[in-house]
């Protein structure tokens, strides 16, 4: 019920969260290439699709904050995931 809410910027990512419990902000630096987006996700889409990958690290494409995402290695294609966005409320 709660999205998860991460911004990705150049040079670095920004993950939040925020429910009934509290918040949480943990903040990552990644190669980051092109316009600033911030984009919403199921925690458990995204989650399912990242422990679905093999490789260590991955290529997350994004377009817009309403745009499904792919997820793909680095190199090669032996894997492809799509991950649906979530529509974010503005925050208070």
């Amino acid at each position: 019920k709660n999205p998860l809410r991460i911004s990705f910027t150049e040079g670095k990512v920004v993950v939040r969260c925020q429910t009934n419990l509290g918040r949480v902000v943990d903040e990552f630096s990644a190669a980051c290439e092109g316009d600033e987006v911030e984009i919403g996700f199921n925690n458990r889409y995204l989650l399912d699709a990242l422990k679905a990958c093999p490789d260590e690290e991955v290529v997350l494409e994004l377009k817009s904050g309403l745009s499904p995402c792919l997820l793909k290695p680095m190199e090669g294609d032996s894997f492809l995931f799509l991950v649906l966005p979530v529509r974010l409320r503005n925050e208070k």
